[in-house]
Order: structure tokens, then C-alpha cells, then sequence
């Protein structure tokens, strides 16, 4: 009970401290009118009907950027709300529906510390050792500051991967493709896993190809029929690109050679696919080494790719099970704590902006007492603005993250024996746990005390 005590008490700080509300908040707005342009027979007008609404000023005058498939799971989640306010007018409904969508994104995070347990489980005999992994899930402060404090829905995608690993590991591929492919409408994350683990477990060519096929078809049928028969959906999409360009992202991170240059990412990821179709692992390493390489697939793109910080949720699944299967846990649990540390601390000094405070309930009930600067951030404003390199600290995250990858492969190497690598003894040193957890406060300390030192007048 003090464990789980622990990472309750950081929970309601976090949730009182911080609330990035505004992206739920216009989501959920969206999803409502999602509802209501279905009612009235305009399902395949939606983004326009976003549009206008947006030019007119409403849900702060931001259109609706994700794929429908998000939507319409808002949508079914807002419904009983929805319905609610047409029969009785609901006093700031727009607060309601943030509310609403926060709920849900916390029982989806539960759930997946619930499917780790149950995952693990088809792994260990040890019930104890698989529950503590869905601790280990929901204890970590990248969970705390990914779904507590940013108020992000990744963890949609999160859910379904899990739930696709189910089939995975019982050899139904057709039915871990189809899975997986809605989790790619949600965000495209998915894919970076899907095509390593497939390709761990399948060789034949033709079935590769159906389960590809499988993995993207319902993405590229939403967003053609949108492209094709909703203007305000390629309006939308043409003005995201002129300011997130995520596929540009993708390859930013390029290294001259030849007749031109080429993303390192990609190449890193293609050699991860072909390590993944070449590797014969035995059946007591195949969980360990599916787990290692999509750490690995994750990281590759945290190593390569300019993130945001909500995007890091994606692999602490992957990386919770990699460490419990290594042998040297200590080591393991040692390294992940310091990937979180300098995580929070790289975050904190390019993402805490007014955003994760101003709507929280510390800032509401105190707004008249204290100020809140447009960066509440002394680690910035004293880091950053004095004109220090970004470079160290963002480098000291890369060598944790890129450490702990490589600890896992050459601990997966280093003993031949056919052993089922999730019944390695490990003894839980609470304190070390802990204190992981504890790294959070990286991020919610000093910008809380520098709000609680800015007294007004």
C-alpha cells in the first residue's frame, strides 16, 4: 500500500500543480461537434465544419488537425455529455468535456498497467514479479508527466499496441496487424514496432506483405476519403505542414554522403527491421529480444528525431519489460531512472511554459495572490536565456537512453542457455523505486516554488 501510496501522493500533486488542458479541451470540443455534424448528416464534412467554426472563434480558433478515427473515439466518449447539454444546458460545458476526456485517459493508462501485469504474466510464473511490472508502468515519472501533467491521448495507441501483443505472442498475426493498424490512426508510432516485431517472428515474403498491408490500410482509407471529399481536411492538413512537418522531422537528422544527404534515423531503422528478420531467437529469448528491439526502434527515433515531450509514453511499456528481463536488474532499473531523470530535466528546460500551470487548480485558487511569468521556469531562465548550449543536457538523456539499450543486447548475448529470461531472480530495493518516482519533481519543483516567490505588488 505505501507503494502504490507513494505514486498516488505525486499523482494529486502533479494533477493540482499542472494541467496542460488546452489540446483535450479543443479535442473533446471537436469530438462534440463531431456528434452533432454526424446528427445532422455531415460526417464527411467535419473538418470544414471545424473550419468555419474555428474562423468564427471558436475552440479558441483551432481546427481539427487529427485523424477522424480520434474523434470519433472522443466523440463516443463525450456522448453521454453531449446528450446531457442538449437536454439541459450545461454550465461550461466545454470545462466538462475536458474533465471528461481526462478521465478517460487516466483508466486507459490503469488499463495498460493491468494488460502489462497480464502480459508479463504469459511470460513468468512469478504473479508477484508481473505485478510489479504494472507498477513499475505507472510509478514512472515519465507516466506521471506524460499523461498527468500534459493532458496528452498517445496513450490511445499505447493501449491497442499492448492489446496487440496478446495476439502476437499466441502466433495471430492477422489479428496483431489489424490491431495494430488502428493504433496507427491514432498516431503513427506504432509502425516503428510493428515492423520490427513481424518481422522477428514472420520470414515468408507474401505473408509480410499482407500483415503490411493490413497495418496501414485503415490509416491511408481515412485519410484519402477526407482528402478527397472534405476541403477542409487538406486546408487543415496544408496549414499544419507550414508549422509541424512531422515527416520532416523524421528525416532532419541527416548525414552528408554520396550524391546527397540521408536521414540517420531511417538507416538505423531499416537495419533494425533487417536485424529483426535475420535474428533466430529461441523460443524462451523471443519475448526478450521482441521487447529489446522495440526499445531499441524507439529509442532510435528519441535519439534522432526532435520529440515532444507527451510522445515519450510510447516506450516505457517496452522499456518496463526490457528491464525485467534482464539479468542484471539493478543495473537496469539504475539506467532507466536515469533516461527519466534526464528526460525531465531536458523537458523542463525546452517545454514548461505557462500552458502546464495556468489552468491548474494551485493557479486558479491562488491567481490573485502570486504572478505567472510566460516561462515559470528558472531552470530556462537561467540555463537557456543566459545563453548556455542546450546540447549537454539533451546529450546526457541520448547516452542514458542509448546505454540502457545497449546494456539490454549484450545481456540478451551474453548467455546462450535456452532460459526464459522473465524467471531471473530480482530483488525489489524500494528505495531505488522511489526515488525513481521521486525524479519527477525535476520537473514540477522548481517552477511551483518560482510561482509560490512572484507574490503580486
Amino acid at each position: 500500500m505505501l507503494d502504490w501510496f507513494v505514486v498516488f501522493i505525486l499523482a494529486v500533486i502533479a494533477f493540482i500543480c499542472f494541467d496542460q488542458a488546452w489540446d483535450m479541451r479543443v479535442s473533446m470540443m471537436h469530438a462534440s461537434d463531431l456528434i452533432r455534424c454526424i446528427f445532422d448528416g455531415k460526417f464527411m464534412h467535419f473538418y470544414s465544419y471545424i473550419m468555419d467554426n474555428a474562423a468564427a472563434g471558436a475552440y479558441y480558433s483551432a481546427t481539427a488537425a487529427y485523424n477522424i478515427v480520434i474523434y470519433i473515439t472522443l466523440g463516443i466518449w463525450a456522448l453521454p455529455l453531449y446528450l446531457l447539454n442538449m437536454a439541459f444546458g450545461l454550465d461550461k460545458y466545454d470545462y466538462l468535456l475536458d474533465g471528461w476526456g481526462r478521465i478517460l485517459v487516466i483508466g486507459l493508462s490503469v488499463l495498460c498497467a493491468y494488460l502489462i501485469t497480464r502480459l508479463a504474466g504469459k511470460f513468468t510464473k512469478d504473479s508477484t514479479k508481473a505485478k510489479w511490472m504494472g507498477y513499475f508502468f505507472l510509478s514512472s515519472p515519465i507516466f506521471l508527466y506524460c499523461v498527468i501533467i500534459q493532458n496528452q491521448y498517445d496513450i490511445f495507441s499505447v493501449t491497442l499496441t499492448l492489446l496487440a501483443l496478446f495476439f502476437y505472442f499466441d502466433k495471430k498475426y492477422y489479428k496483431f496487424s489489424a490491431l495494430m493498424s488502428l493504433a496507427v490512426c491514432y498516431k503513427l508510432f506504432p509502425l516503428l514496432v510493428f515492423f520490427p516485431l513481424i518481422l522477428l517472428a514472420e520470414k515468408r515474403l507474401t505473408k509480410l506483405i499482407q500483415y503490411a498491408a493490413i497495418s496501414v490500410t485503415p490509416y491511408i482509407i481515412t485519410t484519402l476519403l477526407f482528402s478527397i471529399f472534405d476541403p477542409g481536411y487538406q486546408a487543415t492538413q496544408k496549414e499544419l505542414k507550414s508549422g509541424y512537418d512531422f515527416f520532416g522531422k523524421v528525416y532532419a537528422a541527416q548525414m552528408a554522403g554520396g550524391a546527397s544527404s540521408f536521414s540517420i534515423f531511417i538507416v538505423l531503422f531499416i537495419l533494425i527491421c533487417v536485424i529483426a528478420y535475420y535474428v533466430k531467437s529461441k523460443p524462451n529469448d523471443f519475448p526478450a529480444t521482441a521487447f529489446t528491439l522495440c526499445s531499441a526502434s524507439f529509442a532510435n527515433f528519441f535519439i534522432f528525431v526532435e520529440w515532444h515531450p507527451q510522445w515519450f509514453i510510447i516506450i516505457i511499456p517496452f522499456l518496463t519489460l526490457m528491464v525485467f528481463s534482464m539479468k542484471s536488474f539493478r543495473l537496469g532499473v539504475m539506467l532507466e531512472t536515469a533516461v527519466s531523470a534526464t528526460y525531465l530535466l531536458a523537458a523542463s528546460l525546452k517545454f514548461m511554459t505557462l500552458y502546464m500551470m495556468n489552468n491548474s487548480l494551485l493557479v486558479k485558487v491562488t491567481w490573485d495572490h502570486f504572478f505567472l511569468s510566460e516561462y515559470p521556469n528558472p531552470l530556462y531562465n537561467n540555463y537557456i536565456l543566459q545563453g548556455y548550449s542546450y546540447v549537454p543536457v539533451v546529450s546526457l538523456f541520448v547516452g542514458c537512453l542509448a546505454a540502457l539499450i545497449f546494456v539490454a543486447y549484450k545481456d540478451l548475448k551474453s548467455n546462450e542457455i535456452d532460459i526464459n529470461r522473465f524467471e531471473y531472480d530480482i530483488r525489489i530495493n524500494r528505495t531505488m523505486l522511489y526515488l525513481r518516482s521521486l525524479t519527477i519533481l525535476i520537473y514540477m519543483l522548481p517552477p511551483v516554488v518560482y510561482y509560490l516567490s512572484s507574490p503580486i505588488g
